[in-house]
């Protein structure tokens, strides 16, 4: 399951880990017990996916003991890495009907994702307190919901959903009766699929099965019904929601986003001085010029964010209700309550509309107000700005650089520490200061898992990762195993969708890693034992 809780943590070893890390922790260990024998035998000779998922485990450590960058930090998400090579070996050594099963269970969690999903994108607002465990806000395009079905990410659902569905039809590949069964499967994980509005995911998919179709033509010509009737299914989910009126991203443009998000903010006081943890009044004059009118029942309120340089992190500030219904074109003015930081320093305040479980209006692209504040005692006049702080923010209210970007950034922390990175998961950290951006989504990663391991393990991580790809798809593709055409078609996905997106920072997503490199390992061990 990749279900995460974000604030559950627990201590183990001494190293805090996420309620998901300590279950798995725990499967781990009594699968090792239970598979020890086979565990020996496979140390004897490993096949090349385990090596090379050892080796890119490896790297991770090598990077974190001399990163000059937050060193501590690097080493436990090395620690992660460790564990997913671990997860690999076990399931290397377990047997083929076990592996097979974990298929099977992956499937079904993809279908218990799928009903989130679908339920969180038709509107089930009671939902939201329990995908709240999971993730930080909301995600919106265009006055609609993505989903995030129980991941801190749409994307990450949508990464999940096609695993499980990979996983599920390449099991059901063997003849045209469980053509029934697949699309029980596919159908509502590509109706989630679109729910997410992930595109990588969704290509990623379809290349996937249609990987899975080119592998079964070999062997039969009439296995290739499942896969390629399931990628059709596939095509036609997502063709019936654009003719539905749903509204993928790939055809929106930020301005289409923007019309319908829409405000202007005059704030009373253009600049503050408060002491630390003060509260004040102020008004806020904000006029509707977006195309969605701001009502109560829909929860519009006024609120704001604190920003600090160098932080990377934004304070939400309270909410503020409107005084009345705002419709396109009209304006309000809002009696709106500050309440200061409790550490002195120079700070900017934001201004910012909010729809509650939904969206910031800075996420849609919107400016909002800024208002540049000392927080300190009176006689504190010698605080300024430092001169990377923007007194103006244009569009988002943090920094959201493109792919593109990231991977240039990606690329340019590379060359910074070619041979061992930056640092394991010290892209997030880093890549803000060296576009020169005083505030920036400490969230984002390089959406590239090779450009991710490139830029934080440096050439040593990268061409490990890649090793660990190659191998596993080889060894995929020219087993007979029963359950190698799911691996293949799993493992053609996490390539596809890691040439746009990175997924191994979160426990469900790199324990999949290490279940399909482990069993394409385990189907090469048993065919050569």
């Amino acid at each position: 399951m990749p279900f995460e809780p974000r604030h559950l943590t627990m201590a183990l070893a001494g190293v805090n880990v996420t309620l998901l890390e300590a279950a798995a922790a725990f499967v781990i260990l009594l699968a090792a017990f239970e598979n020890r024998a086979r565990l020996v035998s496979i140390l004897r000779a490993p096949p090349l996916p385990l090596v090379a998922i050892a080796a890119y485990a490896g790297a991770h450590l090598l990077s974190a003991a001399f990163t000059p960058y937050h060193p501590g930090l690097a080493f436990r998400f090395a620690l992660r890495m460790v564990a997913m090579a671990a997860f690999a070996l076990i399931v290397a050594a377990a047997p083929e009907d076990a592996r097979r099963r974990s298929l099977a269970a992956l499937a079904v969690a993809a279908l218990v994702v799928a009903g989130l999903a679908i339920a969180e994108g038709t509107g089930m607002r009671g939902l939201d307190p329990f995908l709240a465990l999971f993730r930080e806000t909301p995600f919106n395009v265009a006055g609609a919901r993505r989903a995030s079905a129980g991941s801190e990410y749409p994307n990450l659902a949508a990464a999940f959903l096609m695993y499980g569905l990979l996983a599920g039809v390449g099991l059901l590949s063997r003849g045209p009766r469980r053509l029934a069964a697949a699309f029980a499967l596919v159908v509502p994980c590509a109706c989630a699929l679109a729910f997410t509005y992930s595109r990588g995911a969704g290509a990623a998919t379809l290349l996937g099965l249609l990987a899975l179709a080119a592998r079964e033509t070999r062997r039969a010509p009439g296995r290739a019904l499942v896969p390629l009737a399931s990628a059709a299914a596939v095509v036609v989910t997502a063709a019936a929601f654009v003719a539905g009126g749903e509204i993928f991203r790939l055809r929106l443009g930020s301005e289409g986003t923007t019309r319908w998000y829409s405000a202007r903010y005059e704030p009373a006081d253009r600049s503050l001085h408060l002491r630390p943890s003060e509260r004040r009044r102020t008004t806020v004059r904000v006029t509707n010029t977006g195309r969605k009118t701001w009502s109560q029942r829909e929860a519009f309120h006024l609120s704001y964010h604190w920003l600090q340089s160098g932080s990377g992190a934004v304070i939400e500030g309270p909410r503020t209700r409107l005084p009345q219904e705002v419709r396109p074109g009209d304006t309000a003015l809002a009696d709106a309550e500050v309440w200061a930081p409790e550490r002195p320093g120079f700070y900017i305040l934001a201004w910012d509309l909010v729809q509650e479980d939904t969206t910031w209006f800075s996420g849609q692209g919107v400016s909002p107000a800024v208002v540049p504040v000392v927080v300190g005692r009176a006689a504190d006049h010698a605080v300024t700005p430092p001169p990377e702080v923007p007194l103006e923010l244009s569009g988002p209210l943090v920094w959201q650089p493109g792919r593109s970007e990231l991977w240039r950034l990606a690329l340019q922390l590379w060359r910074e520490r070619p041979l061992l990175g930056v640092g394991p998961d010290n892209y997030r950290r880093l890549y803000g200061p060296r576009a020169q951006h005083a505030f920036w989504d400490m969230r984002v990663y390089a959406n590239s898992l090779l450009l991710e391991a490139a830029a934080t393990t440096g050439l040593v991580g990268a061409a490990a990762l890649a090793a660990t790809l190659l191998a596993t798809l080889w060894a995929a593709a020219v087993s007979d195993r029963r359950e190698s055409g799911a691996v293949l078609a799993v493992a053609v996905g996490i390539a596809a969708h890691g040439l746009v997106d990175y997924m191994l920072a979160m426990t469900g997503h790199y324990l999949v890693f290490g279940l399909i490199v482990g069993a394409a390992a385990g189907a090469t061990r048993d065919e050569t034992s």
